[in-house]
């Protein structure tokens, strides 16, 4: 265990359930360690099955926790009240939602197509406003909370990434 997680207690969570969207991958698959490692119980949900499978049972296997693989895109509202209505049928509550998912494709902006930023557009925005929608009513009952993952990209800007354009601050 990470030594900054041992100072908290493996039950800190215990009782709670969260939903991490993205959760198969990358950040957001360590928070979902995290989570495991304090005692929540956990879904993660992405879009492709097999991935999302494989990164349950690694996570299982680390923590020793219980973590629930659907597949699902957050772009499609369906899909996702689905999701929520499973995590309702096999845990009973959601107290923790972190929004997670995003969208990215590495390339020139002359080479980035109209479509490709629609879709990071659907997932990044659109794909956070419906999981946090489609979970609101179950975390107004716990009193939940949502977290939004998000990067720092567009203070400084990064190569071939055209979806985070530096703005201008002015300071008043």
């Amino acid at each position: 265990m990470h030594p900054t997680l041992a100072v908290f207690s493996s039950t800190l969570l215990k009782g709670k359930v969260a939903l991490i969207t993205g959760g198969g991958s990358g950040i957001c698959y360590g928070i979902t360690e995290a989570l495991m490692r304090h005692g929540a119980r956990t879904a993660i949900l992405s879009r492709t099955k097999a991935k999302v499978q494989d990164a349950a049972t690694a996570l299982q296997k680390a923590t020793g926790g219980e973590c629930l693989p659907i597949a699902a895109d957050v772009r499609k509202y369906d899909e996702i009240e689905a999701s929520v209505k499973e995590i309702i049928s096999k845990y009973g509550a959601l107290d923790i939602l972190i929004n997670g998912a995003a969208g990215n494709f590495l390339a020139p902006a002359q080479k980035l197509s109209a479509n490709a930023f629609k879709t990071v557009i659907e997932i990044d925005l659109g794909g956070t406003f419906n999981v946090s929608r489609a979970c609101y009513e179950e975390l107004k009952k716990t009193k939940g909370c949502i977290m939004n993952v998000s990067a720092t990209l567009s203070y400084t800007g990064l190569p071939f990434q055209v979806c985070s354009i530096k703005q201008k601050q002015t300071h008043t």
